[in-house]
């Protein structure tokens, strides 16, 4: 045989070779495609119950019963509607303490402290102030920078598009 007729053997085995292998694949995949549209058939059931236990678990009727049964609700009645100036002002800083609504607690400011360098003794660390963000440092830094760098489809990285959204 010459060079060309084996050129042609070694091009058929080939040939048969990748049709062997692309008819398998393609009876994966429509073994596949066939789970998944069992899969979406039975999810659609489960869709149905799903809207139907929501739409008994919401009825008006049946939480208007349960509300006043477990939680002592009833219609609104007037006496239980009041005035803005009658309600107990609660401390800004969530102190919890009630007032009574004056003038000047409505209009008086607190101060709100400075975010400014504080110098701490040698062995004491900082306290943080009420806007500080504390950031890692060190090894886990470089462990997630790494992961960002060298595995971005992984769970939980973003891209620059995510970021852009």
């Amino acid at each position: 045989m010459r060079t060309g007729g084996w050129m042609w053997a070694a091009l058929a085995v080939v040939v048969g070779v990748s049709m062997y292998l692309v008819k398998y694949k393609v009876q994966a995949l429509e073994n596949e495609l066939i789970s998944k549209r069992e899969q979406i058939t039975r999810d659609r059931g489960e869709i149905r119950v799903l809207d139907a236990e929501w739409t008994y678990l919401n009825d008006p009727g049946r939480l208007r019963r349960l509300s006043a049964q477990y939680l002592g609700f009833g219609p609104a009645v007037p006496q239980n509607v009041v005035d803005i100036n009658a309600l107990p002002m609660r401390d800004r800083l969530g102190g919890g303490t009630a007032q009574s609504p004056t003038e000047d607690t409505l209009t008086a400011t607190k101060p709100v402290p400075a975010m400014g360098p504080t110098v701490h003794a040698a062995n004491t660390p900082p306290e943080p102030g009420p806007f500080a963000i504390e950031r890692p440092v060190g090894f886990p830094v470089l462990v997630a920078r790494l992961q960002r760098l060298l595995f971005p489809d992984a769970v939980g990285a973003t891209t620059s598009e995510e970021n852009a959204r």
